[in-house]
Order: structure tokens, then C-alpha cells, then sequence
């Protein structure tokens, strides 16, 4: 640990609303000298900013960090460096830095290759990373949707690109949390009913945001409706168990 910088906090705040933040964090982020907020370049706004946006933060404390949407490795590997010397410079002000990420820190999150960068950049820095909660875990809850019982196998999977990828995770496991959907919804959805599970799965858009959708009924969604990037659908091969064996 360095004594003579300030330290560095990543906070999950969860999919929304703020309640969903904890207490260890929400503490975190009202000490904050510095809140850092990451957003897709280009974009005037932040999903993680939203997510709390009824939490009274000074406005001049609020930084924005723009993230490119883009495959190129080493130009990303460009910007993660960029980002975290900007947050060095704020360590060793001795200011201390709160970065807030959508969800838990550590599930799919650029949170991951900026600490990666600080470490590499400045061996012996103080992190300290608090979780969140995940989109799923909050549909899980709002829908009543057990994830798992017993001994049944999770697994949470980025969508793959083909039908046949899908079927083959669904056949390996018992519940399937399923994200990052985009524009394959169609094709998921036709897989499901092709496999007579389509009952047994649930979906959540947007959970705890504006235009949130939480279902049981994934027909009611049109054919040509494509949930997006802030969507995730729980599948389970069999409805879930109750203890009398019914």
C-alpha cells in the first residue's frame, strides 16, 4: 500500500434504482474527492450515473471516462493505459477515487482491464473493489425465478453467435443466465420453443431504469423487438423444484 497517494475504490451499483447499492459502497461514494463514471464514447450519458441518480454527488466531483465500442485489441490496450495514467495523477494528488460500474464490478465490466492498466502502471496500488448486484440476481428476485437448487449447475453466458452454440450450453446445464442478447433475441427465442422451454425461462430489460421490462411471457415481446445490450433472459430446462417433490 502507498501512503503517499490517495486510494482507489470500484463500487458496483448495481442495475437500478439506488437502493440496490450497498451500505459499504454508498459510504465509499459519499467520501468520495472524485467520482469516476464510465461511458461509450460518444455517448452524453452513463447507465451506471442513472442507476444512482437520486443520490445527492457534487457535480463537480462527477469525472466521465469514455470507453470506445471497438474489437481492436491493442487500441483498446491504448486506452486503458490513457485512462489509468489520468487516474494516477489523481492518486498521487492523494485524492480518493470512486469508480462506479453497472452491476458488480467484476461481471463483464471495463472495470476489470482499467485495474488491470493501474496495476501495470503503478505496482503497489490501493484498490479496493466493492461488489454489486447483477442484472440477473435483481430479475432473479423480481420475478421469484430460483437460478439454482440443489446440485443444478449455473451458467452465466455471453449469447453465443449460432442456435447450435446455445442448444449445446442448455443441454450441458441446468439454468442458463443468458446476457448480452442484442439482436439474436429472434433466434433465441425460436431455439427455446424448438427445445419446449420457452416456458420455464424469464426476461429483464432495462431492470430498475426507465423503460424496464421484466416478463414470464417472452411472446408478448414482438418478433422484431431486439431487447439489447441491457438485457438478460434466465432459462431453466425444468420449472423449479419444490421440496415435497411436486
Amino acid at each position: 500500500m502507498n501512503e503517499t497517494c490517495g486510494t482507489f475504490f470500484g463500487i458496483g451499483v448495481g442495475p437500478g434504482p439506488r437502493e440496490y447499492i450497498t451500505v459499504k459502497s454508498l459510504n465509499t461514494l459519499m467520501k468520495a474527492d472524485k467520482v469516476l463514471v464510465p461511458r461509450a464514447s460518444g455517448s452524453k450519458s452513463s447507465v451506471a450515473l442513472a442507476c444512482i441518480k437520486d443520490i445527492d454527488i457534487q457535480q463537480d466531483a462527477i469525472e466521465f471516462l469514455d470507453y470506445p465500442m471497438s474489437n481492436d485489441e491493442n487500441f483498446l490496450s491504448s486506452i486503458y493505459r490513457d485512462i489509468a495514467g489520468r487516474i494516477i495523477v489523481d492518486l498521487k494528488k492523494k485524492l480518493n477515487l470512486v469508480y462506479i460500474t453497472i452491476g458488480d464490478p467484476y461481471i463483464y465490466s471495463t472495470y476489470s482491464y482499467t485495474v488491470a492498466a493501474l496495476k501495470e502502471l503503478m505496482p503497489g496500488i490501493s484498490i479496493s473493489t466493492y461488489p454489486g448486484i447483477s442484472s440477473f440476481q435483481a430479475l432473479s428476485a423480481a420475478l421469484d425465478f430460483p437460478l439454482g437448487q440443489g446440485k443444478e449447475k449455473i451458467l452465466i453466458l455471453p449469447c453465443p453467435e449460432t442456435p447450435a452454440e446455445l442448444r449445446e450450453e442448455i443441454e450441458r446445464n441446468e439454468s442458463i443466465v443468458l446476457m448480452k442478447i442484442g439482436d439474436r433475441f429472434g433466434w433465441v427465442r425460436e431455439l427455446l420453443i424448438e427445445m419446449d422451454i420457452l416456458k420455464n425461462c424469464v426476461l429483464g430489460k432495462r431492470i430498475g431504469l426507465d423503460n424496464e421490462i421484466l416478463t414470464r411471457d417472452l411472446m408478448s415481446l414482438s418478433r422484431d423487438e431486439k431487447p439489447g445490450y441491457l438485457s438478460v433472459i434466465l432459462i431453466r430446462k425444468v420449472l423449479p423444484h419444490k421440496r415435497n417433490g411436486r
